[in-house]
Parts: structure tokens; C-alpha cells; sequence
């Protein structure tokens, strides 16, 4: 994972270019923290863009000695929420979702992240896989970030894998049936 703090000095300079590597070193794992909350694709961009504006007004107070991803994952996070509690009426289909994950270069992460796989977690799990995942973040910030014990997060990711891998054995099972 980079070093933030050079760019976030940048940042707090206008330095567009700092912002464009923050920006493309986070957008996975600010997409997998606010996707599972919101719940479609078109709102969780509009999280994004109102987060890094967010980031971007308030770098001043980011406190330098703590974790800037954590930072920013929390300002996701908040911002999702809000969006959820003035969006009441928001209806989300599962459909909706089936194209929606982060594509990576491995074949790997991508049979991991098909909707297939997540529609078998529950909305925390489906969180933490993803951020595990496609945020490469530690347990220890993915704890920090959902405020669980890094033990139920580091269980939970666990659990989640085994759930998938259940699945997976499910649906190798049943094409062999047909």
C-alpha cells in the first residue's frame, strides 16, 4: 500500500495531480466499503464522488499520525449512511448488482467477487470480503473502519470464504446434474 502522507501534503496544496494517485490507489476499496451499503451501483458513484469531495475539503484536519485509508474509508462510510437515511424509498434488486463488482487482474479475485459468490453473505460479510479483497486492506484496518473487533472481522472473512467455497461445490454439484 502507498505512503499517503507526501500526496496528502500535496493535496492540502492543490496538487491535482496528488489527488489522481490517491484517487486511483482508494477508488477499489472506497467502491467495495460504500456498495455493500447502498446497494447499487449508480448511488455508491455518487458516494464516491461526494466522499473524495469530502476528503478534499477537509484534508486540512486529516491528523497525519493516523492511518489516511481508515480516514478515508470512514468518511465513505459515513457518507453512505447518510445517503441511505435521507434515500429512504431507494429500492435495490440484487439484479441490479450482478455486473457490479471491482474487476482486478486476477481470474482469482474476479470468480471470488461474482455475485454468485457475495449473494451467499450476508451485508457485513459481503463488506469485509470485498474490502479484504478488492481494498487489500488488513483485518486490523477493516476492523477499525466497520468498528468490530478485529477477532469477528478476522472470524467473519473466515466464515465468509467458507460459505463461498460451499457454494461454489453447490453449483460445480448441480451442473453436473444437468
Amino acid at each position: 500500500m502507498m505512503n499517503f502522507k507526501p500526496y496528502v501534503k500535496a493535496i492540502k496544496n492543490k496538487n491535482e495531480e496528488a489527488f489522481e494517485a490517491v484517487y486511483h490507489e482508494t477508488k477499489h476499496a472506497v467502491f467495495a466499503m460504500v456498495l455493500p451499503i447502498v446497494k447499487d451501483r449508480f448511488s455508491a458513484e455518487d458516494v464516491m464522488q461526494i466522499t473524495y469531495t469530502k476528503m478534499v475539503e477537509n484534508i486540512h484536519s486529516y491528523d497525519m499520525k493516523r492511518s489516511f485509508m481508515t480516514w478515508l474509508l470512514t468518511i465513505a462510510k459515513h457518507t453512505a449512511l447518510d445517503m441511505i437515511k435521507s434515500r429512504k424509498d431507494l429500492v435495490m434488486s440484487q439484479q441490479e448488482n450482478e455486473d457490479l463488482f471491482i474487476s482486478k487482474e486476477s481470474s482469482v479475485e474476479k470468480q471470488m467477487l461474482s455475485e454468485f459468490y457475495l449473494s451467499h453473505l450476508n451485508d457485513v460479510e459481503r463488506r469485509i470480503v470485498l474490502l479484504k479483497t478488492a481494498g487489500e486492506l488488513k483485518h486490523k484496518e477493516i476492523a477499525e473502519i466497520m468498528e468490530l473487533p478485529q477477532g469477528t472481522v478476522q472470524y467473519t472473512y473466515k466464515m465468509a470464504l467458507q460459505k463461498m467455497q460451499l457454494a461454489s461445490k453447490e453449483g460445480q454439484h448441480e451442473s453436473k446434474k444437468h
